[in-house]
């Protein structure tokens, strides 16, 4: 029987050893992940914490509505066992009807029935990388190659550390000028995985400056044998001799041999995906679905008033 759990009557312990153990597992629906991106979170259990669905949700004009955090790609239903689509459908079902609406990325461990549920595909690219290195950047691009190739000798200098506020300042002073709008909670949200991460050693920030100046940086968040590459930034400076490459390769090459996967996060934006794919990443996608208890005409107008979009894939 499938229960559904307030936060207050999660067994924490419970489930996170359902994630550490699920054939899906994935670093985002770990309880102290959940508590930095979406606190107050839900859930759908069933067996005992077997079968388990994180249901992040808020409540705003007088409607609960469950919603994709910022920082967290995919949720969905994870077990140690086999989950079926006839499973997906039953957590799906069994969403309480006080949620009147809902927005759930679910993961690439979720099978769907396309003729029961509505679906929209999302991308996202990974590496394995447990091979030689030689190996690996044999299945890089040509263009790739012949980037990494400009850079000079001794431009770049890479750096790792633990404190994301000079990368924050560089994504505000570049990137986020061109998005239209973030999420109101996506710096905090950022600040909170990353402070959590680096309290669990779950957490690499690596940086790459040309002499003192930052120019491009990933934090990376380990976790479920993936480095999730969770939050990115350049310059012009960086963008114009690669960095962003010069970073990637360089991680790739320290990591050679390992059992990880370099977890790209995507992308549905058609250019982000060509970049990461040029790095021999492969395809591992995943179904977003939405869910409404509300009469057709209302839907767009519930929509706009929430602003609930996933407004980074």
């Amino acid at each position: 029987m499938i229960k559904y759990l307030r936060n207050s009557e999660i067994d924490r312990s419970k489930w996170d050893a359902c994630i550490e153990n699920a054939v899906n597992a994935t670093i985002y629906a770990y309880s102290w992940y959940l508590d930095s991106a979406c606190p107050g979170w839900d859930a759908l259990v069933e067996d005992d914490y077997a079968f388990i669905m994180p249901l992040p949700q808020r409540k705003k004009s007088g409607f609960s509505y469950i919603f994709p955090p910022s920082l967290v790609q995919q949720l969905g239903i994870f077990s140690p066992y086999e989950i079926t689509a006839t499973k997906v459908e039953k957590f799906i079902q069994a969403i309480p009807a006080k949620f009147k609406y809902a927005e759930i990325n679910l993961n690439h461990g979720n099978p769907v029935d396309t003729l029961k549920i509505k679906i929209q595909p999302h991308t996202n690219l990974e590496v394995e990388l447990n091979r030689p290195y030689f190996e690996l950047a044999a299945s890089y691009s040509d263009n790739l190659r012949r980037n990494l190739k400009k850079i000079p000798e001794n431009l770049f200098t890479i750096k790792k550390i633990d404190d994301i506020q000079n990368l924050i300042g560089l994504f505000k002073n570049n990137q986020a000028k061109n998005i239209a709008s973030l999420p109101k909670d996506f710096y905090p949200v950022l600040e909170k995985i990353a402070h959590a991460s680096k309290i669990r050693k779950q957490m690499q920030l690596w940086q790459v400056y040309h002499e003192s100046e930052l120019c491009a940086g990933v934090l990376f968040i380990f976790g479920c044998h993936k480095a999730v590459f969770l939050f990115s930034a350049s310059n012009d400076k960086g963008k114009e001799h690669n960095a962003m490459h010069f970073l990637i390769d360089h991680f790739i090459k320290e990591n050679s041999g390992k059992n990880l996967t370099l977890d790209f996060e995507g992308s549905d934006n058609v250019s982000l995906a060509r970049f990461y794919r040029s790095f021999g990443a492969a395809e591992k996608n995943y179904f977003g679905i939405t869910l409404s208890r509300l009469p057709e005409f209302a839907i767009n107008s519930i929509k706009t008033v929430l602003k609930i979009k996933n407004k980074l894939l």
